[in-house]
């Protein structure tokens, strides 16, 4: 079904101390790489679906999570005498590692190596499309949770990768997008803003307290314009913001007080009229977010 990989030997590698080291390569490939000047193996990736050109073999779910119960089973059962074969190695050493159907998907993207997303129906033996459930995505390497995006944007994104796996066409995706762009523009200003972590706040404020205004982060400048506006309001309720606490930071339009952004902390549940009357740049944070 799949052909067997070549074990191949390299004798030199410049800036490498070992004599020898061993490689598995597949068409030509290289998947390996150097980590505090260790040769790792990285990931190789074969299909199976050549091998099934010539046959009948049917494409549905149960199919597909057997025939991978059956390769992971004939992997395990000849795995120890390739070890002891190929590198001396006894077979019951041989026999620690073992192969497992990891998941299998209905659609999948992929992008280039170790970037991709699949739209799961099992993964590890527990079934996900289940009820009206399509299955559960698996996404690696597409940044659907990077955490300086708010959480709406990343809940928005899921859906239309979702989308685009269930195989939705351009016109459907297309106009989901234009009815949330359409949505989003309508929101307040202080849901438009920017997550991110503040640190070392307490040094910054301080250094500018005696040595007069000096550079800092964008987020922390934020961050202290908060806590001093919630001063200047006479604001007790309100949280102030401290070393180490998430905040939204919030871009603003030219104002008497000529601050460039305000943040809010990510826990404040309830925020205080005095900064909702902030003169936001909707525009700005719009084109960050949205393009």
């Amino acid at each position: 079904m799949v052909e067997k990989l070549k074990i191949q030997k390299i004798e030199k590698l410049e800036d490498f101390d070992n004599e020898y080291v061993y490689d598995i390569s597949v068409d030509k490939e290289t998947p390996y790489f150097f980590g505090n000047n260790i040769l790792v193996h990285n990931s190789a990736y074969v299909s199976a679906v050549p091998a099934f050109k010539e046959t009948d073999f049917e494409w549905n779910k149960e199919n597909v999570m057997e025939l991978y119960d059956i390769a992971a089973d004939q992997m395990n059962e000849t795995f120890p005498s390739f070890m002891l074969k190929a590198f001396n190695v006894s077979k019951e050493r041989g026999n620690i590692i073992q192969a497992n159907r990891e998941v299998c998907a209905t659609s999948g993207i992929f992008i280039k190596k170790k970037r991709y997303a699949l739209l799961c129906y099992d993964i590890e033996g527990r079934r996900f499309d289940v009820g009206k459930s399509p299955g559960k995505v698996k996404a690696m390497g597409v940044d659907l949770k990077r955490s300086d995006t708010p959480k709406v944007i990343q809940d928005f994104l899921s859906e239309i990768l979702i989308l685009t796996l269930q195989g939705s066409g351009e016109q459907v995706v297309m106009e989901h997008v234009r009815k949330f762009r359409k949505e989003f523009r309508g929101w307040p200003g202080w849901k438009k803003g920017t997550p991110k972590r503040v640190n070392a706040l307490t040094k910054q404020v301080e250094m500018e307290r005696t040595l007069g205004r000096v550079n800092m982060a964008g987020h922390q400048r934020a961050a202290m314009n908060w806590n001093n506006l919630k001063k200047m309001h006479g604001d007790n309720y309100s949280m102030e913001i401290q070393d180490g606490f998430k905040v939204i930071v919030c871009k603003l339009l030219p104002n008497p007080l000529k601050l460039v952004s305000v943040a809010y902390p990510i826990d404040q549940e309830h925020l205080p009229e005095w900064f909702k009357e902030l003169p936001f740049d909707h525009d700005s944070m719009e084109d960050k977010l949205i393009d």
